[in-house]
């Protein structure tokens, strides 16, 4: 487990992203690294999707 401290602002931020997305502060964290992580990543080709598949 993690703990974080965020500024007053950036947690106004926090609860107004969990309640328009209906989620929990976990999920959006891992949602968030994740498409960080894919997004960083280089892109698979034609056939490196094709063969991935």
């Amino acid at each position: 487990m993690m703990s974080i401290n965020l500024d007053y602002e950036t947690e106004k931020y926090l609860v107004a992203i969990l309640a328009k997305e209906n989620t929990t502060s976990s999920e959006l964290i891992e949602r968030l690294l994740r498409e960080y992580l894919e997004s960083i990543q280089p892109k698979k080709g034609f056939f490196e999707r094709l063969l991935s598949s």
